[in-house]
């Protein structure tokens, strides 16, 4: 029994003031889904709701990694 396939609108936005690059994940209108910050040359995203990590190589596998993770857990 799988969920009805559904698009996700997000923005990236990039957090000003932080020692190391630091991201931040928003569904527009609703809520910050987790923050991905870049760390020893892999990128660390935190999920907001429940603090969990997940370790990706790029911006753009931790952007999925973090989307996949609110899909399945979150939403």
């Amino acid at each position: 029994m799988s969920k009805k396939p559904e698009n996700i609108n997000i923005e990236i936005n990039e957090v000003k003031g932080k020692e190391i690059p630091t991201w931040e994940v928003v569904i527009p209108n609703r809520k910050t889904i987790g923050l991905i910050e870049k760390t020893a040359g892999r990128y660390r995203a935190t999920t907001m709701k429940t603090n969990n990590v997940l370790y990706a190589k790029s911006l753009e596998s931790s952007i999925n990694d973090l989307l996949s993770y609110f899909a399945l857990h979150e939403k």
